[in-house]
């Protein structure tokens, strides 16, 4: 049997039209998808963002070795017994397929596991090209007068980042197809068809990891997939990169002005038909080469993001229900269908691929077979799930957020002072903590006892235990990455505010 494994970056839980929640959401490959699929309803992220989760996924482990529940952002290790790797011992040809840039810029690291591996250029700060032009608009680019409030020089300071090399890695596009999340899914589909004899008649199957970046940031769609979710009268569909901003989708006010968060929830759900749009080439190559009768396919999302909720847009440090709880969904052919309410984490889906492989579950893994869980109706050993950044991000104030824990109906971003908690009803964004202290000490000290179980540093536990009321130990937030090694971002090559020419936003 062949595997296809989708990973999808930034894609909320309820952004999937299929799971009841967003009635205005259109997604129809992916809901195509999941009523043939088990439907996992209580997935939730763990090593939160991009890098710490694919390395959860990876290794199948916590992160034992760095002293906390949760893989810091960094290298994977090429000492790591991936999930890849025991899948090509297996004999399974492995092969990655990806735009997502930290997977490989900067010595990630992330094609090491695989057989063969391909990168598709243009995601956000990815950094392929530099030319001495004067800053010029992409064709879907255009003026608005919603973000007139942006002082068109924070652009400028913007663009040596993100927006610039964002503008030059994408340059050339003109087609439909010149679209990363396009050429990704194309690329997927050759693949398929490349590799149409795989898993049949005693020949070993092939493993396909497929890893989207959209719809990460920007929120940059064609204009026609955007007017499918902004009929306001006159507007082209053209998106402004003023709205690409932190300070835009995170005012400093603490509000909007009248229309903004519209368009930008807009420009989010028209990016997320965007790429559903494009993933239904991979299934169509499936159906055309006959395979989808010999072919699993697993899909997910490393995070969500924030849509306004808490008065801005994008991920934020403290992982909210909006962050944490992502789409699975697990499609084994002539398999189960149906929903499953097991706690899920992306351990488990490493270990759910191993298992469908017909591979042992590595003894030190951590993960559950999910297709089992699901087909015996069981709730699955999970009680709760941790989601967060590593310890590295942990300060001594007792007060701040270090984690969340997540329940079948409620949860708690987790501070080392008890009374600093916040407590959310699943779908509320209303901090509920004063009415239900009992409920605050019940996950309070179930997250703290299944972080000590994960691994974290006993004084760091200790810490943590007091409330915040003795030291905090530094030396255990150190970094463990390698020696020299920085975020590879930081070291675009910037223009000047004399180079970078936005009169055309005027």
């Amino acid at each position: 049997m062949n595997i296809v494994f989708v990973v999808i970056d930034t894609l909320r839980y309820d952004f999937i039209r299929a799971h009841g929640v967003n009635d205005w959401i259109q997604t129809p490959n992916l809901d195509a998808l999941a009523a043939k699929s088990l439907v996992f309803d209580r997935a939730y992220a763990a090593s939160y963002p991009t890098i710490p989760h694919r390395t959860d996924l990876m290794t199948g482990e916590y992160a034992w070795s760095y002293k906390g529940p949760f893989h810091p952002w960094m290298p994977l290790r090429f000492d790591a017994r991936t999930m890849p790797r025991l899948l090509a011992q297996a004999g399974y040809a492995t092969q990655l397929i990806h735009d997502t840039p930290h997977m490989v810029n900067g010595g990630h690291a992330f094609d090491w596991p695989f057989a063969a591996w391909t990168f598709v250029r243009g995601g956000e700060v990815d950094r392929p090209w530099i030319d001495d032009a004067v800053m010029a608009p992409l064709d879907n680019w255009g003026h608005d007068p919603l973000f007139d409030y942006v002082d068109p020089q924070e652009l400028v300071a913007h663009m040596g980042r993100m927006s610039l090399t964002y503008a030059r890695a994408n340059r050339k596009r003109r087609r439909p197809e010149d679209w990363n999340a396009a050429q990704l899914f194309l690329k997927g589909a050759e693949f398929v068809r490349d590799n149409a004899g795989r898993g049949r008649d005693g020949k070993d199957g092939f493993f396909l990891w497929l890893d989207c970046f959209d719809p990460h940031e920007p929120w940059d769609a064609p204009p026609d997939f955007v007017k499918m979710y902004d009929k306001t009268p006159g507007y082209d569909g053209r998106i402004d990169p003023r709205s690409f901003l932190g300070a835009v989708r995170r005012p400093r006010d603490g509000g909007f002005p009248a229309g903004v968060r519209e368009r930008l929830t807009a420009t989010y759900g028209a990016k997320v038909t965007w790429v559903d749009h494009w993933f239904g080439k991979v299934l169509e190559a499936l159906d055309e080469t006959g395979l989808a009768e010999e072919t699993a396919i697993v899909l997910t999302a490393d995070h969500g993001t924030n849509l306004g909720e808490r008065g801005g847009f994008g991920k934020t440090g403290t992982v909210n229900e909006q962050e944490a709880h992502v789409p699975l969904l697990i499609h084994l052919p002539d398999g189960p269908v149906g929903r499953c309410g097991a706690i899920a984490q992306p351990q488990d889906i490493s270990a759910t691929l191993l298992a469908m492989a017909g591979l042992s579950i590595p003894e030190a893994w951590v993960g559950h077979d999910l297709v089992t869980i699901a087909t015996d109706g069981a709730k699955g050993p999970r009680g709760i799930a941790l989601a967060g950044q590593s310890t590295v991000s942990w300060t001594n104030d007792p007060q701040r957020i270090a984690f969340s824990v997540f329940d079948d109906d409620w949860y708690l971003n987790v501070a080392a002072d008890p009374a600093a908690c916040r407590l959310f009803r699943h779908g509320s964004v209303d901090d509920v903590a004063g009415a239900h202290p009992e409920v605050v000490s019940r996950l309070h000290q179930a997250a703290l006892a299944e972080a000590e179980r994960r691994g974290t540093e006993h004084r760091l536990m200790a810490w943590l235990r007091s409330g915040g009321t003795t030291p905090f130990p530094t030396e255990c937030t150190r970094w463990y990455g390698p020696p020299q090694w920085r975020s590879y971002w930081e070291r675009v090559h910037q223009e000047t505010a004399e180079d970078t020419d936005v009169s055309w936003l005027s």
